[in-house]
């Protein structure tokens, strides 16, 4: 049974379908399907600092290297675009070539891939995408953040942020945090998550879980 959650920090955004999100250090850079765009806010301001087109975009986003790279197109493949330019970098291959890559971030460990339809997370090295361990899921990932010690994944269909032990494999713990949730990040204080049923950014301090 999930646990209801209730947000810290709820930002309005103009967007009709919002699907990844990612930190930057700096902004919460947020892509948008309907649009288009990937946009970089000031989570203090709220203010939309930077706009940025990608066609085909879906579902999530993250930064590697200081770039972002968004998940795009039919084969869910990787688009990585400078910030500043908005140039395509370079493009990279899905993995799991046909299959649903939902859920997307980059760490000093390698980088996380979420698969909807297969209800698992990958680990992967940065360079070859050689595959360092899997985790099998309860939930249909819609969105990935990760710390240190745990992954977290959004479940839209259930509306929930799922936490998972990486360093055991375990799932601890759902939360059933307001909306549903899609694209998830971490500011290293706290789970940022795209709401897609009131189209807003929101954040959530999640109790009880060192590191997140």
């Amino acid at each position: 049974m999930p646990f209801s959650l209730g947000t810290t920090r709820d930002i309005p955004v103009r967007a009709l379908k919002p699907c990844g999100l990612t930190w930057s250090g700096e902004y919460l850079w947020f892509s948008e399907s309907v649009s288009g765009q990937i946009s970089a806010l000031d989570p203090v301001t709220g203010t939309v600092e930077r706009r940025i087109a990608c066609p085909e975009l879906c579902t999530d986003l993250t930064t590697m290297g200081g770039n972002l790279v968004q998940v795009v197109g039919r084969t869910r493949y990787l688009r990585v675009i400078h910030p500043v330019s908005g140039e395509v970098v370079t493009e990279l291959p899905n993995p799991r070539s046909g299959h649903a890559l939902s859920g997307l971030e980059a760490t000093r460990d390698g980088v996380w891939f979420g698969y909807e339809d297969l209800q698992l997370v990958d680990l992967r090295s940065t360079d070859n995408w050689r595959l360092i361990d899997v985790i099998p899921v309860r939930g249909r990932v819609s969105g990935l953040t990760a710390s240190d010690s745990y992954v977290a994944y959004t479940d839209y269909r259930a509306g929930t942020i799922n936490m998972v032990d990486y360093r055991t494999g375990r799932e601890l713990v759902a939360y059933d945090p307001p909306g549903n949730p899609t694209g998830i990040t971490w500011d290293g204080n706290r789970i940022w998550y795209c709401d897609y049923t009131t189209l807003q950014l929101r954040a959530i301090e999640v109790p009880g879980i060192s590191g997140f």
